[in-house]
């Protein structure tokens, strides 16, 4: 089995950081860590992407209110 992972994302700069520190259940942590496993990616890795879809849903959701 391909070891490299299934997704890439580029670095992030060290310019470009925030660091954020947050409590999350153990629950969520242990799904989290599932899904970082299964793709082959740092934890880190998973949460910055599922803020980053998120925040294009928001997003979106926003565009479609001030149209409407």
């Amino acid at each position: 089995m391909d070891k490299s992972p299934l997704r890439s994302r580029p670095p992030v700069g060290a310019e470009d950081v925030d660091r954020v520190t947050l409590s999350i259940g153990r629950d969520d942590k242990l799904a989290l860590e599932k899904i970082a496993r299964e793709k082959r990616v740092s934890l880190a890795w998973v949460v910055r992407d599922a803020i980053t879809k998120y925040l294009l849903t928001e997003s979106k959701k926003l565009d479609e209110k001030s149209e409407g």
